[in-house]
Parts: structure tokens; sequence; C-alpha cells
């Protein structure tokens, strides 16, 4: 529910360095009084007030140390995001900032094909990636156009494939596609580029559905994660 509601920000350095002298000079004190009962040392207010401060200064912590936390360059890294390319990586920047929560969450690609079922005028290609663990999926909507996106994590990374109706993007009603990626798809089927965080971005096209992967890692691991998905019964 935290990391649903919370968003990341950058902690000042000052703030930082002055949390840790906090500390430092906390545990100092703690040390020089000597060793004191434990049910004694909780039940003092001080002891209370220090467990709450730790517990702040973790969750700074955490939050520095998020994948999602170097956001500088996310946040002006599209632009144009009615080009597939720049809406597939802003989804990926909402997912990784809480913006866009998965609206089903389940590790069983069933129960998450399940969900997508009659509510999108697309298939949804819900694939099973070795080395990733399938988090859940949702849909939103781009100027009245349904789209889909199914997350999934590997290791502490996140991995957001986001899908859209490939007869409207090609017609670039709503979305649109570069003429690079337009010409990569028709002699490869597949198209590589990268956003100017590093994230990976590949495009590629099943039956009729266009599907982006984002993901911080090189481009041809990614793929090769797409690739050697399971495909039967993958829709």
């Amino acid at each position: 529910m935290i990391r649903a509601r919370v968003r990341a920000a950058t902690v000042p350095r000052a703030v930082l360095e002055a949390i840790l002298a906090g500390t430092s000079r906390g545990a100092e004190t703690i040390f020089a009084r000597g060793a004191r009962p434990l049910h004694m040392w909780q039940s003092t207010p001080r002891a209370r007030a220090a467990a709450a401060f730790l517990l702040a200064f973790a969750s700074v912590v955490w939050i520095l140390s998020r994948p999602s936390s170097v956001s500088g360059a996310r946040e002006a890294s599209v632009a144009s995001v009615d080009d597939i390319v720049g809406q597939s990586v802003a989804n990926y920047e909402a997912v990784l900032d809480g913006r866009m929560v998965p609206q089903v969450i389940s590790d069983r690609p069933d129960n998450v094909r399940t969900y997508f079922q009659g509510k999108t005028g697309f298939p949804v290609y819900v694939p099973s990636m070795r080395e990733c663990t399938l988090v859940g999926g949702g849909v939103d909507e781009y100027r009245g156009m349904r789209l889909a996106h199914v997350l999934y994590r590997h290791g502490r990374q996140f991995i957001v494939l986001y899908q859209a109706c490939r007869a409207s993007v090609m017609e670039g009603d709503t979305l649109r596609l570069s003429c690079e990626a337009r010409s990569d798809l028709d002699k490869t089927g597949w198209h590589c580029c990268t956003a100017p965080d590093g994230a990976a971005i590949v495009l590629w096209v099943r039956g009729r559905t266009i599907c982006a992967a984002v993901a911080p890692m090189n481009g041809e691991h990614l793929m090769a994660h797409l690739a050697e998905a399971d495909e039967p019964g993958a829709w």
C-alpha cells in the first residue's frame, strides 16, 4: 500500500548527512551509558522515540536504494507520448513511481489473462518468461484508446509489457509509430531502442496486438527474455 501511494523523492544531501550524524551520536550515547535490560530500555520514552527515528531512517534508505529512485532523467525522457514508444516509457515510469498500480495481482498467467478478457479490443499477451516473475496487470486509456500493461519482476528490476491495438497504431489515430520503428518491424519483426535514462525498449507485433516491453537492462538481454517466452497459450 505504501509503495502504491507514496511517490519516491530525492532526499537533499544535507538532510541525509544530518540523519546519519544524528544516528551516530544517538548510538554513541546509548553504548556509553552501558547495557540495560531490554524490557527496561524499550519502556522509556527516549527509546520509543529512537525506535521511531530509526524506522523513519530505514524508510529513507529504502527510498534512496529503490531502482526507480534515479528519476531525474525520466521526467523529461519522452518528447511526445503520442508515439507508442513514448507512451510505453511513460507507462513504465508511472509503474515505477507508483502512479499506476496493477488492477489484478497474480503470478499465474491464466488469472491475469482471465482479467483482461473483454476489457480491450485486442488480445492481451501474457507470456511466461524464465527468470521473471509475473506480478499482475491492468487496463488504462489514452485519449479514449484502451491499453493494457503486464508487469513482471526480474530480480530487483521491473519489466513492463505495454500493449495496444495494432491497427489503431498503424493508422496513427491516437498513438503513432515512427518511420524507423515501422521499417524495423517490417524487416525483422522487432524494433529496439533506448530511453534517455538507459532503459531498453523493445517493440514487436503479435497478430492484432502491438507490444512494447520496457526494462532497465541491456536491449539484447531483454529481447532474449521475450524470445524465449513460452508461446503455447500465452494469449
